[in-house]
């Protein structure tokens, strides 16, 4: 059973129009907590403190603890909570022209609208400032796609793992929140790499044709792919770059790991 909620803000009655599910499990807390590893005086950006039952984590921590919540109605009772101990921003975390965060070493953590999850990934993964480690909370699904390996890769999965090593932190059962969401979560850590592939991008638009129907076999997806620099090129072209990667020519695009979706980018664009 999840331990009761320590912080004295209370509960408020959550917004659907923000989506908002309120965090109430300590014992999960605990864990994003330990996974962080943060350090005395580290910067840690927090999307969405809420109530603030993980922000008090965070702040007991010792870490420099910059929040940003959307929802002005939060705003006055965390002000009155925290105090100075945190630095609070009002706004949308996705529409803000600058990060309110001067260490560039810093990580960051979020109990997210899941209707967001994906902008939120995007932008912390691929542009610059970003975190060395993001903590975040979002639907058991979605986290079963992020940490998926071969034969069971995703899109989703190519994407993440090109630019941060992916691992699963815990799920999260739904009664661990008020109100109590429709679905369970899962906080998924991502360690983002120091130095992302400079052909991300081009590998990215290369899996995104191979995952267009995953029923079929990847030369058939690929194959309009190749046609833009060989309009000639016929599916056996496209088998050949899998024989030379030792691939099934049948192979589908769930079978693929990273190296060599990077391998054949590099092949088929040669």
């Amino acid at each position: 059973m999840p331990r009761p909620y320590e912080c004295d803000m209370g509960l408020p009655r959550a917004k659907k129009s923000y989506g908002q599910n309120f965090l109430i499990d300590q014992s999960v807390v605990d864990k994003i907590l330990f996974a962080a590893d943060l350090k005395k005086g580290e910067s840690v950006l927090e999307i969405g403190p809420g109530t603030g039952l993980l922000t008090q984590a965070l702040v007991g921590s010792k870490a420099r603890v910059v929040a940003v919540e959307l929802d002005h109605d939060l705003i006055e009772p965390l002000v009155k909570h925290f105090g100075d101990k945190i630095e609070l921003i009002e706004g949308d975390i996705l529409r803000l022209e600058k990060l309110p965060v001067e260490d560039r070493n810093f990580k960051l953590i979020a109990n997210i609208p899941y209707n967001i999850t994906s902008p939120i990934i995007e932008k912390f993964l691929t542009q610059s400032p970003r975190p060395t480690r993001m903590i975040l909370m979002v639907q058991r699904e979605v986290a079963d796609r992020i940490v998926a390996k071969p034969p069971q890769m995703s899109l989703l999965s190519v994407v993440c793992r090109l630019y941060a090593d992916c691992s699963r932190v815990v799920n999260v059962k739904a009664g661990s929140f008020r109100p109590i969401p429709k679905v369970d979560s899962a906080v998924v850590q991502f360690d983002l790499k120091q130095n992302s592939d400079p052909s991300a991008e081009r590998i990215i638009a290369l899996a995104k044709m191979g995952f267009v129907s995953r029923r079929k076999q990847l030369h058939h997806n690929l194959l309009p792919y190749l046609r833009v620099r060989k309009p000639e090129a016929t599916s056996d072209d496209v088998k050949s770059y899998f024989i030379a990667l030792e691939l099934d020519p049948r192979v589908r695009a769930e079978n693929l790991t990273i190296e060599q979706w990077t391998k054949l980018e590099q092949m088929m664009n040669t």
